[in-house]
């Protein structure tokens, strides 16, 4: 029996809370506001209420906009770009950072004949939900967990031969790297790994000029950095590159 048999199978895939500390610490600050100005209204004490008016309105919409952004925007935007790909259906696919999944399973639901691979450090406070048993479940309510593969690893030392995948994406998972140079190592790796004509795909909110720098130092041609897309919160940019095919070379 596999280990994971025993898990309960989700009725759907379930992709957590992007930043959980960040919406947690608006959803504090909205609360704190809505109390202000409630306590000021009700002891008719003005200059309370108004203090309380800019804090209720800046955390009520950052919760309200990061909340939808992780359950509606993502999985929109995800599916738009990942159709844009036009795959053939037999691709491998790596995604750094893979968390729950959501990336990793949207590429590899249209590969009947490919595979997927996830890595990740699994932080929980990079993304709730974030760990290897998660993302099992929500291959197993997909139906894809025959064609899964899952590391425990770093982005910036992929445990890869050079030239395993035919596609590496990663959504809003670089930002988290910390220095500069780790980020561009990741950007390398990706491109080590990556075949001749394969495709990178990044999806982030910041650091995008920098990705869009490292991956042409890396040698990948056909970069693009898109222009802010408004269906994530904060708004965010995708970065795609190509390894150039053997002729180009």
């Amino acid at each position: 029996m596999n280990e994971h048999d025993s898990l309960p199978l989700p009725r759907r895939p379930y992709y957590g809370l992007d930043a959980p500390p960040v919406v947690a610490a608006f959803g504090a600050v909205g609360a704190l506001g809505a109390a202000c100005v409630a306590i000021g209204a009700r002891a008719r004490i003005a200059p309370l209420a108004w203090a309380g008016l800019a804090p209720l309105l800046v955390g009520g919409f950052t919760l309200t906009a990061m909340t939808a952004s992780s359950k509606i925007g993502k999985i929109r935007l995800c599916d738009r770009i990942l159709g844009d790909l036009h795959l053939r259906g037999d691709e491998d696919v790596l995604d750094l950072g893979c968390g729950s999944g959501q990336m990793l399973l949207g590429a590899l639901g249209r590969l009947p004949r490919g595979t997927g691979t996830g890595i990740d450090l699994w932080r929980s406070q990079d993304q709730r939900g974030s760990n290897r048993d998660t993302c099992l479940r929500n291959a197993r309510a997909l139906g894809l967990e025959d064609r899964l593969t899952l590391e425990d690893g770093d982005m910036t030392d992929l445990p890869f031969p050079d030239a395993s995948f035919d596609l590496v994406t990663a959504c809003l998972a670089i930002h988290n790297i910390p220095t500069p140079g780790q980020r561009a190592r990741a950007i390398r790796e990706a491109a080590r790994v990556l075949r001749p004509s394969g495709r990178l795909l990044v999806v982030d909110f910041m650091k995008t000029e920098e990705y869009e720098r490292e991956a042409r130092a890396a040698g990948l041609t056909d970069v693009r950095r898109s222009g802010l897309i408004p269906l994530m919160y904060p708004p965010v940019r995708v970065v795609r590159a190509r390894v150039p095919h053997k002729d180009e070379q």
